[in-house]
Formats: C-alpha cells, structure tokens, sequence
C-alpha cells in the first residue's frame, strides 16, 4: 500500500536519526556544519548539511541512511522518479544524478558503516560502468513506491566494484 506522503512516520524518524549521527560526527572532524535540513529549497534540491573546510568555504553533502549498506552489499543509487499525476512533469532524475551536493555519505544505521563519496567521481564512475557493459548491464534495479504519486526507480551498485573510490568510517551514535 503506497503512503500519502513519502517524508513521513517511521522511516522519516530513522533518517533523521542517522542523519543527526552523521552530523554530530562531522562536528568532531570538521570546522563547522550547516543544518539545511529545514529549509524546504534544500530538501528539494537533496543538500542536507553544509561542511565547513579547512580553507572556509563550503562543502555541500547528502546524507542517506541504508541498512543494507556493507562492503560486500550494494550502494542503493537513486536513478529517477515517475511522478504519475504531474502532467508536464512526469520524469525526473533521482537525487544521485540532480543533487549539487559535492559529497554523498551513506550509513548503515545496523553496523555503524559509513561511506563517503564524492558525487563526482561516483557518478563519472557509474556513466562508465554502464558505458562499458552496454548491453551486458546487469545491475539490480530497485522500485519502490514512494507514494500516492511517486514511484522511484534505484540502481543497487555493487560495493565490491566502488571499493576505489569512497572512504569508509565507523561512525557510532554518540551518548
């Protein structure tokens, strides 16, 4: 059964939640970090914090939370959304394509796992990846019904072939 709304209840409150871990972590490593989570233009455009550098500016991140997140487990990337009742607007790129977020962190909220990615070098290594196997591209795809209006269709990437290019941490919910 689809939700009404796809930022709500149960699932909404674990994102949150790791997303709070995520960033009590960045404060013990970084200058300073801005919260954009409220801000309804930076939900829209999949930004979540702002990480201070070493040099002041800037650096824009997402943050996801993924329990099937691992090493030998896959990295769940957001391809594209249908949105069924939008006339005009019915296609839109996934958040792994359109956010203008520098880097990407996922967390397995299970194992405390934390992998960080730079959205360039992700997304120039996944439009290789499919380049090189053509016709051959095997890669799970996972739907999911987002809500009453929205179906979103994820590529579920294979760690093992990303090992070059995230960072990993353990990153422990804080007391």
């Amino acid at each position: 059964m689809r939700e009404e709304k796809s930022y709500n209840g149960l699932l909404m409150e674990k994102g949150t939640k790791n997303e709070n871990i995520i960033m009590d972590w960045l404060k013990t490593t970084n200058r300073a970090i801005v919260d954009f989570r409220e801000f309804r233009l930076a939900q829209r455009i999949d930004v979540d914090f702002g990480i201070e550098t070493i040099d002041g500016t800037i650096m824009l991140a997402e943050i996801k939370s993924d329990k099937w997140i691992s090493q030998q487990g896959n990295l769940c990337f957001e391809c594209h959304r249908i949105n069924h009742y939008s006339f005009g607007n019915w296609f839109y790129l996934g958040w792994g394509w359109r956010s203008p977020a520098q880097k990407l962190i996922v967390r397995n909220p299970l194992s405390g796992d934390t992998f960080v990615f730079y959205f360039t070098g992700l997304r120039e290594f996944i439009a290789s990846y499919v380049a090189e196997q053509g016709r051959n591209f095997k890669t799970k795809i996972n739907l999911v019904e987002t809500d009453k209006q929205k179906t979103t269709f994820n590529w579920l990437i294979p760690m093992v072939i990303l090992s070059s290019i995230y960072t990993k941490y353990m990153v422990i919910e804080m007391d």
